[in-house]
């Protein structure tokens, strides 16, 4: 039977964050397990196909990825490749930001290695995130590409089974999908950009119409990723066709439309200094008020370990019980691990008396338990220190650090939007412009190597 390759290889890079990914920072999945992750195999062994599993090798958002790192992985991928160089297609699901050092685009460079080996009448088709910053010449080693059509993220599995039916039709008929990217110059606030709420919704509605055409296998929105700094970092259209000529109208349609709407994007909730954030959570009466920690977002590649707000709480020494969770530091919890539960510490860092409210684990972004987590009590304000980076996007991460979320009127964590799981428990939610590597405001980032112009870094008329 004809065969079909399916990998997938994801870090979605952060150029301003210090922690480069390990091995160990990958969850990885190697030949049959893989299908434990990816949902694509019963749709390519129905149509008949021999499936090929190669690697899962997925990170959370970080620094760039180093060489040594990205080749590890890359080598077996490419080892499957070569192994089976009469595969029919290949579907890898990619994040679409991965930056490597001295490469740039770790998914153009495997895509263009993929290419030396395979036929050229071997359908490459890939699933990719809605942050995703596609590079020009993607359309010259791959055919299909299907972007998440939600932000925040809810349809990665049908994504997937979207770019496998595109992959299986395109096999079944004949047909060599063309795919053209078209740039859309502008890179705004990420958390702006909710594809829920108008402009983003209708031009969703637009794509999903599209693909409703016989001889359009998708049409994409792709919102960029702006805590990377490199040539291909913006938003852009991409569509895959039938035909070139199919495509380019359809892509620039599209990216005229959201170039349109480009000043349309605010923030849906009240975006403040953090400064500002605090006073309105102590002042505020609701029953539970969130603040994000923007800047220091461990969803975006930003190490978590940032203090800021925890200071502001401390000085302003709410009556409410408040949660900081979680922030990173090693020392404070392997330091203070061995003291138990009710015992009083002094944390120089704040040059404050505190007491040890919990010791607990914490999760990683499987749900996995990747280390240890210390609550300290400092008046009404605890907060979760974690030995490594950690994401509290659920009342789970709460759970297994031993405190009860729902027994807080004030809870800090370092996201931006909030994440669709915690929103049953905000009656109110703050969005601190906080400093730090994922920090929205896009002239603090001090980006270099982006195209110019590009708004809203630069007022310019433009038309694709």
């Amino acid at each position: 039977m004809e065969k079909i390759i399916v990998a997938s290889f994801q870090c979605e890079s952060n150029s301003k964050a210090k922690l480069h990914p390990k091995k160990e920072d990958f969850e990885y999945f190697k030949g049959e397990d893989i299908f434990k992750k990816l949902v694509v195999k019963d749709i390519f062994e129905k149509a008949g196909y021999t499936v090929i599993p190669s690697i899962y090798a997925v990170a959370l958002p970080s620094a760039t990825v180093t060489e040594d790192i990205y080749f590890y992985y890359e080598k077996q991928i490419m080892q499957t490749v070569k192994e089976n160089p009469d595969a029919v297609g290949v579907y890898i699901f990619f994040h679409g930001s991965m930056e490597v050092d001295n490469i740039g685009s770790g998914e153009l460079y495997l895509l263009k290695e993929i290419r030396k080996v395979v036929s050229s009448d071997c359908i490459i088709a890939m699933t990719m995130d809605a942050h995703a910053n596609i590079t020009a010449e993607l359309g010259n080693y791959a055919n299909i590409t299907c972007g998440f059509k939600t932000v925040p993220h809810t349809d990665q599995k049908e994504s997937q089974v979207r770019a496998a039916n595109a992959l299986v039709y395109a096999l079944k008929n004949g047909i060599k999908p063309y795919l053209y990217v078209q740039y859309v110059p502008f890179l705004l606030k990420n958390d702006t950009l909710l594809t829920g709420e108008e402009p983003l919704k209708s031009l969703i509605f637009e794509t999903l119409e599209y693909e409703k055409q016989d001889d359009v296998f998708s049409a994409n929105l792709f919102l960029g990723h702006c805590w990377i700094d490199a040539v291909n970092t913006c938003a852009s259209t991409v569509v895959c066709a039938t035909t070139k000529e199919k495509a380019e109208k359809i892509a620039k349609k599209l990216a005229n439309e959201l170039w349109s709407t480009r000043k349309d994007y605010k923030f849906k909730i009240e975006a403040e200094s953090p400064e500002e954030c605090v006073r309105r959570a102590v002042a505020g009466k609701e029953n539970r008020i969130f603040i994000t920690d923007s800047g220091d977002n461990t969803t975006a590649g930003a190490e978590g370990d940032t203090t800021g707000i925890l200071e502001l709480l401390i000085a302003a020494n709410p009556k409410k019980k408040t949660c900081v969770a979680g922030i990173t530091d090693y020392d404070t919890v392997n330091g203070l691990w061995d003291k138990k539960d009710g015992e009083s510490v002094y944390l120089s860092k704040f040059k404050v008396n505190a007491t040890i409210k919990s010791h607990g684990e914490i999760l990683g972004w499987t749900k996995e338990i990747i280390g240890k987590s210390l609550t300290l009590s400092i008046g009404n304000v605890d907060a979760v220190f974690t030995e490594y980076r950690s994401a509290f996007i659920e009342k789970g991460n709460f759970d297994k650090a031993n405190v009860d979320l729902l027994g807080y009127r004030i809870v800090v964590v370092k996201l931006g939007y909030l994440f669709t799981e915690l929103k049953p428990y905000a009656d109110r939610e703050l969005f601190a412009l906080s400093d730090g590597a994922s920090c929205v405001e896009l002239k603090r980032l001090n980006l270099k190597k982006i195209m110019r112009p590009m708004y809203p870094l630069d007022e310019f008329e433009w038309k694709a």
